[in-house]
């Protein structure tokens, strides 16, 4: 057969959509060549120009309907700093909080509703057939947690629509959002984020609230991580490691601000951006090249070469501080749109190419994500606690989360007991140089839904001490200045997000956001170097095996991206060439979503 081309479009994602371009070699059985491309502009940039800057918050988690809070967070903190309001202790761990819930629903729609249909019975036995019969035979380790006692039973309680543990986890997921509206007002776009602190009070009965369902929410990250644990060692016996597989470089900003540290000030960035509860950081061949905010926030750059928008100019060349500050950095972005013809070897996407600069002018390629947050925790071994409810330790390339006893009448008694987990840095190479792979990603992601637990468990402590002690204060007054700079950097579900503001004459002059998926699907640079997704889909084997190539319907380049997070629909259009489209349901039993 030689080469089959697919194009999966659409896939759509949180900030919009976006396709995926893939060859695949029928005699490798390998994916040889990968483009991954936004469909759509979205334009904020140009919509926040010449308005009020607090209106950023409220406008900005528009951009997505699954993960406002983080945008609602991030602009927050751009604000803070740009209209100089430190917010008091009790406001921060509001926000922690809210944060916290969305995440803790979230993360199980994606392993549960969105990825996690990939590796159920489902799909696996039609398209994966040589997998459906080890999965029988495959005893899993973590059954006394999950009830299931081998891989095709587990796989078949992912389902859609059918499986209990699929069904389980939308109820969970619906629990989360409670949490996050009681701590918002309402969820999605929360009404509670303004800048220096939140807009609402709270007493000791919204916290004896609180309290219940986190400690409800805790109990099924027992669930979500024992899952996967067993679902990631199955896909290393049928031999999946490659799939996916890129080095392990890596950026994350951080999330979970220290009440007692944080103040949004720019000269005190690095300081209270390494007492974050997931510390920010840089990972080049899986070694922590700084964990230094502002040092991060500096090196950010942003390209255009093979995406539909025109260059800018430079306007400012110092940050705050009187530090050199790129033409290619957020505070001096312009966005320009340019729409044309889509071209592999110029243009082909909306989405612009992030990069990250050290000090030395060194180029990294890196992406974002729930993996690159625990890798980078694991290696900077900033956050290490024990409190009465949870734990948290790292360092050492490992991370050790310690969740409590957790009677609930949501949860079943397999999940009441305290239990402790350890994620370890992958023990994956090529070449000397650590990689991470699409297995990595997933299993990252319920790792950090049980580390998200164990922090809200702590906020929730902090918020009751707080009360106690009569700090009810949640916000701080703050004037709009003639002219200055913001950046609000933390972690959306995907991962690095970061919102970047310049105030002149009291409004908004320039705003630019960097979402985690820019990051990650971003087309070539400007050197032509790939972005993640596109590396990570190159080598991916092929593994289908429900007939001739012709008949192959690009699973192994979907999981790649779907381990990425990008949002998609369950069922997608698959071109294979001379303009002949024929739909493909990836859900066999029907299911369709978004």
């Amino acid at each position: 057969m030689g080469k089959i081309e697919v194009i999966l479009d659409p896939i759509t994602r949180i900030e919009g959509h976006m396709a995926i371009h893939a060859v695949m070699d029928s005699d490798s059985r390998k994916v040889v060549e990968a483009h991954s491309y936004a469909t759509m502009f979205r334009g904020f940039e140009i919509i926040l120009k010449g308005r009020d800057p607090p209106d950023a918050i409220f406008i900005n988690q528009r951009i997505c309907g699954v993960c406002p809070v983080p945008h609602a967070y991030a602009a927050a903190m751009a604000e803070d700093m740009a209209l100089g309001a430190s917010p008091p202790p009790l406001a921060i761990v509001l926000r922690n909080l809210t944060d916290a819930a969305e995440i803790l629903y979230d993360h199980p729609i994606h392993l549960f509703q969105l990825a996690g249909p990939e590796y159920s019975a489902a799909i696996v036995s039609k398209f994966n057939r040589a997998w459906w019969e080890a999965a029988k035979d495959f005893t899993c380790e973590h059954r006394d947690v999950h009830g299931k006692s081998t891989m095709a039973e587990l796989m078949a309680a992912l389902n859609p629509f059918e499986g209990d543990i699929y069904l389980y986890t939308l109820k969970m997921e619906r629990h989360a959002r409670k949490l996050a509206s009681l701590l918002g007002a309402k969820h999605p776009h929360v009404n509670t984020f303004v800048p220096g602190g939140v807009a609402r009070t709270w007493t000791a009965n919204e916290a004896t609230k609180a309290l219940s369902m986190v400690m409800a929410l805790a109990g099924f990250s027992k669930l979500v991580v024992r899952v996967w644990d067993d679902i990631a060692r199955f896909l290393y016996e049928v031999g999946y490691e490659w799939a996916g597989a890129r080095p392990a470089n890596m950026i994350a900003y951080g999330t979970i601000e220290d009440p007692e540290e944080y103040d949004g000030k720019y000269e005190n960035m690095s300081k209270w951006g390494d007492k974050k509860m997931f510390p920010p950081g840089v990972v080049y061949h899986g070694e922590l090249v700084t964990h230094d905010l502002k040092e991060i926030n500096l090196g950010v750059r942003q390209f255009v070469t093979h995406s539909y928008y025109e260059e800018w100019s430079q306007e400012f060349d110092k940050d705050p501080e009187g530090n050199p500050l790129d033409a290619r950095h957020p505070w001096n972005k312009e966005t320009i749109p340019k729409p044309q013809e889509r071209d592999w070897n110029g243009k082909y996407s909306w989405g612009t190419a992030p990069r990250w600069y050290d000090r030395s002018g060194r180029k990294y390629v890196v992406e974002a994500g729930p993996i690159s947050r625990i890798y980078v925790s694991a290696l900077a071994g900033l956050t290490n606690f024990d409190s009465p409810y949870s734990a948290i330790h790292t360092g050492g390339g490992r991370v050790t989360i310690s969740l409590p006893e957790t009677k609930s009448e949501l949860l079943p008694p397999s999940l009441w007991e305290a239990m402790e987990f350890e994620w370890r840095v992958p023990d994956l190479s090529y070449g000397g140089v650590p990689y991470i792979n699409t297995i990595e990603r997933l299993k990252a992601r319920a790792y950090n839904h049980a580390y998200y637990a164990a922090s809200a468990l702590l906020d929730v402590l902090h918020m009751i001490k707080y009360l106690g002690e009569g700090k009810t204060s949640v916000w701080t007054e703050f004037e709009r200045p003639e002219f200055s700079m913001g950046v609000g950097m933390n972690e959306a579900a995907r991962g690095a997000l970061g919102h970047w503001i310049v105030v002149k004459n009291g409004k908004i002059h320039r705003y630019q956001i960097i979402t985690p998926t820019a990051w990650n699907i971003s087309p070539m640079d400007a050197d032509g170097d790939h972005g993640p997704v596109e590396e990570a889909a190159v080598d991916t084997p092929v593994t289908e095996d429900h007939g001739t190539p012709d008949n192959w319907v690009g699973v192994d380049p979907m999981r790649v991206v779907r381990s990425y997070d990008p949002c998609l629909a369950c069922t997608v259009h698959l071109y294979l060439g001379k303009r002949l489209l024929r739909k493909v349901d990836h859900n066999p039993i029907g299911c369709t979503l978004g």
